[in-house]
């Protein structure tokens, strides 16, 4: 299993939607199916990377609709024995 992205409770990853954006300096920012994001400049050539990982990858991810899933925490249940008010 890959570091990159987590899989869910089934073993599944989350698969993203291929997409790109074109960009005013003439580059390209192109989501691919594993949500590697990377931003090409007007020739093709990678210029950065982002994995669904790491920090930054949220602020660019945003441009495709896109938002960062919190992990999923238990709730801790607080259980009061007597309800009655006194």
């Amino acid at each position: 299993m890959s570091s990159r992205v987590a899989a869910d409770s089934n073993g599944r990853r989350p698969r993203y939607r291929r997409h790109q954006l074109t960009l005013p300096d003439g580059g390209k920012l192109r989501l691919g199916v594993d949500g590697t994001i990377k931003r090409l400049d007007a020739d093709g050539t990678t210029v950065q990377a982002w994995l669904p990982g790491d920090p930054e990858w949220a602020g660019q991810a945003i441009r495709f609709g896109l938002r960062p899933e919190p992990l999923t925490v238990a709730p801790h249940s607080q259980r009061i024995v007597d309800a009655r008010l006194p």
